[in-house]
């Protein structure tokens, strides 16, 4: 069973850290910031290459982020688009964005 651990950063560049753990094994991780209402996950890495897990972190995150009051989700992390194409994000600027509550549902459909 995969968890989504999370870790409190509270600086100005990193707010918390989550890493996918299947038992031992750290499969992937990810750094958010929050900014008033906007969160923005900056860095993902995969060990496994898997953008199921990079689902979860994300999920994990947002959850995180609306639980501490914000409404608003970025991902600004580079080479992230296989990862966030699974969530209903909107393009801005080239940058993948959207509303929590949106981000957080299920999808049905492909992912492409």
């Amino acid at each position: 069973m995969i968890f989504f651990a999370p870790h409190t950063e509270n600086t100005p560049q990193c707010t918390a850290r989550f890493d996918a753990m299947d038992g031992e094994l750290c499969l992937g991780s990810c750094a958010l910031r929050i900014e008033g209402d906007k969160a923005d996950v900056f860095s993902i890495t995969l060990t496994g290459g898997d953008a199921e897990i990079g689902e979860g972190l994300l999920r994990a995150a947002y959850n995180y982020a609306a639980n501490k009051g914000a409404y608003w989700g970025v991902c600004s992390a580079e080479n992230a688009q296989e990862i966030t194409a699974r969530l209903r994000f909107e393009t801005e600027d080239g940058v993948p964005q959207g509303d929590i509550p949106t981000l957080l549902t299920g999808f049905c459909g492909s992912h492409s």
